[in-house]
This record gives structure tokens, sequence and C-alpha cells, in this order.
């Protein structure tokens, strides 16, 4: 984690008190191919010459406002600015979700998760940080947030369910099961931790491009009031699609 070990964005950085829950984590990742480092926050806040990971992940114990404080911490420390952080933690309200999303979290999952779901969140970040279809410029403008969607296709009434994969101050991606056409108005739900939170968000299709694996990501524009509404729920700043 200190000099000397690999190179930048190269590992998964655990950070949270040591005992069971991060033992547990640490092994899962390993077992899913992840090369992972661990360490306490205060280990973590007295090293300035730790090597940016490719992803951290949270694994809290506290409360929402300790667990807050950690998160904002971490954000602040200079060699993991600019790095994902997902938070795992045990409290499965609606406030806990929305106020880590909203603060920038890339995803929030409640302890016990799956560990297969831990793994596949911790993939598809890191494969979001190697894509190579963004400059460096529009990836600083972006970042990774994972979240449940639901896509209505408006003039079509056509529901489709999808998930945020990146998230900017005019628009988002998302990867859904159907296709989307080109200027096409849509409007999505997002979801929280145990459904539909009815929050809406009011876009159209930028462009679309189909997966080799059958699936398909559409770059989705806000529109009207929805970026402004987008910057509050999303925790977003402007930016580009």
């Amino acid at each position: 984690m200190s000099e000397g070990t690999g190179t930048g964005y190269q590992y998964t950085l655990v950070v949270g008190p040591d005992g069971p829950d991060r033992a547990w984590l640490e092994a899962i990742l390993m077992r899913g191919g992840l090369e992972v480092a661990a360490c306490t926050e205060a280990e973590l806040l007295a090293m300035l010459d730790v090597v940016p990971p490719r992803l951290v992940i949270l694994d809290d114990t506290s409360s929402r406002p300790e667990r807050m404080a950690s998160f904002e911490n971490l954000r602040a420390h200079l060699p993991l600015v600019g790095v994902p952080i997902v938070v795992l933690a045990y409290d499965a309200d609606i406030d806990s979700f929305s106020t880590a999303i909203t603060r920038g979290a890339a995803a929030y999952l409640v302890k016990p998760a799956p560990a297969e779901e831990v793994v596949a969140v911790a993939h598809k970040i890191s494969g979001w940080l190697r894509s190579t279809d963004l400059t460096e410029k529009r990836r600083r403008l972006r970042r990774p947030l994972l979240l449940r969607v639901d896509v209505l296709a408006r003039d079509r009434g056509v529901t489709v369910p999808g998930q945020i994969v990146d998230v900017s101050g005019s628009g988002c991606r998302i990867e859904l099961g159907e296709s989307f056409t080109k200027g096409e108005p849509v409007r999505i739900t997002l979801y929280g931790l145990e459904g539909s939170t009815d929050l809406t968000l009011a876009g159209e299709v930028r462009w679309h491009r189909a997966a080799p694996d059958g699936g398909h990501t559409i770059g989705m524009k806000f529109t009207g009031t929805a970026a402004v509404l987008a910057g509050r729920m999303l925790g977003t700043g402007s930016g580009r699609t």
C-alpha cells in the first residue's frame, strides 16, 4: 500500500477496523481475483506515500454521522483524491443510502451483503476506470455511480430496468436491456435500497451503443430542471456525458 506496493490503480483498498468484518471482505475480494490491501482509517491518514488504489471500500461499523465523517476524511486524503469510494455499512435506511450517494459514494451496500454482489461491484467500478472510451478530461468530469433505475421511453410508454454506471453534472450513462434512439425523450426513476424512491429525472438520449453481450448502453442528457435536481440527488457538478 505504501511505496513499493505495485503500481497505482492496481489494487483495492479496504479501510475499516481490524476484525472479522474486514477479514471477510478481504478474503472474498481476493477470491474474486482482486489484489487487496487493508488498514484502519487512522493508519491510512497517517501515511502520505500511499500508492493510489483503483478503488476504496469503506468497511463501516459505526453510526451515520461517524461514517460520513470517515468518508469525508478519505475523500480529502491527498493520495485518494478522485478515487471512487464504496460504502459498506449495516444501516439499511434510505437516509443513510441517500446521504452517501449525494456526498459522492460510488455505491452503497448493506451488510451482510452477498459476497458475489460485493465482488461484482468492485469489478464493475474497476472496469469503469480501465475503460478506454474516455479522454482524461472527460473522465475527471464524471464519477462512477452504481444505481438502479427504471427508464421510461416517454413517447413509446415502455419502461426498461437499468443501472446508472456513471454520472456528471449534465447527464449519466445507463446500462439496460433494450435499445433506445438518439434524441428519444426519457424519464428515469431512481431506486433506493428497498425499491423505487419515486424520484424522477427527465432527459433525452444523446447516444446509444450495443454491447457484445447483447446489452445496451445509453448516454442520457438531463433536460429542464433535471440537471439541478441531479446535482442535489446524485451529488454531481457541471460536466459532460
